[in-house]
């Protein structure tokens, strides 16, 4: 009867701890893999919905590669900005360490003096990590019988007009069939608006292929020719925009209203710029730009951490890696490129 007992009161424990194993062991076969490393250890790496991947990073020197990479999180502001150099450029798309550029806003217009000048910098030095994307961005300007000349120093960068007739109505009246309809793209051919490409790079010395960036533009405006006291409602405006910013109806029309402000999106092309450059990197961005894109030894171990990156030297003689193929992740922190 004992025996017959204990059997009875054995039963539902062992039940029981089958039942707990069975729970237990689909949780632990499908717990989710700990989230891949994208910064440095004990830094912040998200700004709002926004990640910070190294070589970028905000907070101590030791989360970010080099000046230049440090960015900002403004958590004052609602939701919070990620800002670049000296808070006047904003990133606005998620960082991918895989590609060599960086979606960013300002705000409005550039400021131009009673002088006809201008400056677009953002806190940018030619010697740090970036540069206006060559591919994406272009000058634009708004007005009428002016002219606006982008330089760095005595070298033009870009340079575009735009003409009004006398009876020119602005660029949002009605009565312009080009913008009496939301969905007709806006015409910036010249009359009222005109855009160009901007030269990005330029050769140093004579004779030299040594090329370098240029971060910071000067604006230089000229007036001619129309002197009708109305001008004054349609003042110059002059940007530096990506490329089919100003294809829509709605923008053009805030565009023409005074005292409207809007973001402005610019792409900047990034590398790191590494202080172990060897005898060999320095004489092939010298000798030969056009076919400099394989890395030394030094400097791919250098800033590629990863050993299933591919590192790519650019003709401003920085470097930029990317996983291999096969491979995701962060290339510039050590086994940051994951099968």
């Amino acid at each position: 009867i004992v025996h017959l007992l204990m059997a009875h009161h054995a039963t539902p424990l062992y039940s029981t701890a089958a039942a707990l194993l069975l729970i237990l062991l689909p949780l632990s076969a499908g717990a989710a893999p700990a989230p891949a490393q994208i910064g440095m250890p004990g830094c912040d790496t998200s700004c709002g919905n926004l990640s910070v991947p190294y070589p970028f990073g905000m907070g101590p020197s030791r989360c970010y590669h080099s000046p230049g990479f440090n960015l900002t999180c403004d958590r004052s502001s609602n939701p919070p900005r990620l800002l670049v150099g000296d808070g006047t450029l904003q990133v606005s798309e998620q960082i991918n360490t895989d590609f060599d550029l960086l979606a960013v806003v300002y705000t409005d217009d550039i400021k131009i003096d009673s002088g006809g000048h201008g400056r677009l910098g953002g806190g940018l030095s030619d010697d740090g990590p970036y540069v206006l994307s060559r591919y994406k961005n272009q000058l634009i300007l708004l007005g009428c019988n002016v002219r606006a000349t982008l330089k760095n120093g005595n070298i033009t960068m870009s340079s575009c007009s735009s003409l009004c007739p006398n009876d020119y109505e602005g660029l949002s009246s009605d009565s312009d069939e080009r913008l009496s309809r939301p969905d007709r793209s806006m015409s910036c051919s010249g009359i009222g608006c005109c855009q160009a490409p901007i030269v990005v790079y330029r050769e140093v010395l004579a004779g030299s292929n040594e090329i370098v960036p240029i971060t910071s533009y000067d604006v230089e405006l000229e007036s001619f020719g129309w002197n009708r006291s109305e001008a004054q409602l349609w003042p110059p405006r002059v940007f530096i925009a990506e490329e089919g910013w100003l294809a829509t109806w709605s923008l053009s029309h805030q565009l023409s209203t005074r005292g409207v402000s809007m973001e402005v999106p610019i792409w900047l092309g990034w590398e790191v710029i590494d202080d172990h450059q060897d005898d060999t990197d320095q004489l092939q961005r010298s000798s030969s730009p056009a076919s400099a894109s394989e890395c030394s030894r030094d400097a791919a171990n250098s800033v590629c951490k990863s050993s299933n990156a591919d590192c790519r030297k650019h003709q401003r003689g920085g470097y930029t890696c990317s996983c291999k193929s096969g491979y995701e992740g962060n290339p510039y922190i050590t086994n940051g490129c994951q099968g």
